[in-house]
């Protein structure tokens, strides 16, 4: 998808294969934030369940 144009609390996207135009609400509402997030974790799916199914590390 092609970014079209932004706006502080949403994007909205081109998508290539159909030419709609979707807009994502809240994208980049949390930039410039000291929030960390874990690489691999999927923002589109329930965000408790994917942290408890990691394994805790061996210490």
């Amino acid at each position: 998808m092609v970014q079209v144009k932004a706006s502080p609390a949403s994007v909205t996207v081109r998508n290539s294969r159909t030419g709609q135009l979707v807009t994502v609400k809240g994208a980049g509402a949390l930039k410039g934030s000291e929030l960390s997030i874990k690489p691999g974790l999927d923002l589109t799916k329930p965000i408790a369940k994917q942290v408890l199914k990691e394994k805790p590390k061996a210490r």
